[in-house]
């Protein structure tokens, strides 16, 4: 079986049905990435008790661990924004027009998410050290990448 090319020629014309079109092979690649990634995550969690230490070890630092909740809360809150209410309600579904309609969520977002994992991660360093970096980006991935796994409709 041969690799899939790391490389795809940018279309000379406007229309984007042929950029985003993959082969069947590429997107079950993608697919077995997705599902290497979501098992590693399961993997650490199990290994580390990642829930019941986040939710009952007295070594985590609470209170930066409700305002990492709390960021991560607020970033959803905005993605549900992008997502579900400007295509359903307003009609906007050209993510193009974002920086017209609403400008300041997606900087807002990003700033939301640095602050959530520096505040994740500082809350979680007395438990882990300095694995802490590692078991919360394999984390964060496999939640990620379970979204190769939603239906879009």
């Amino acid at each position: 079986m041969a690799a899939a090319p790391a490389y795809r020629r940018v279309p000379l014309s406007d229309d984007t049905s042929a950029a985003t079109s993959r082969s069947r092979p590429e997107r079950l690649i993608d697919k077995l990435y997705a599902i290497l990634w979501i098992v590693a995550a399961l993997l650490v969690g199990k290994w580390t008790n990642f829930i019941p230490v986040l939710m009952s070890d007295d070594r985590v630092i609470k209170p930066l661990l409700y305002a990492a909740a709390s960021c991560i809360g607020i970033n959803s809150v905005f993605l549900g924004y992008l997502s579900f209410y400007l295509p359903r309600v307003k009609g906007i579904t050209d993510s193009s027009a974002w920086d017209v309609y609403c400008p300041r969520v997606v900087p807002a977002m990003t700033l939301f998410g640095v602050i959530s994992s520096i505040l994740l991660l500082r809350a979680t360093w007395p438990v882990w050290g300095f694995l802490a970096p590692l078991i919360l980006a394999i984390e964060s991935f496999g939640c990620l990448f379970t979204l190769h796994f939603v239906p879009w409709f």
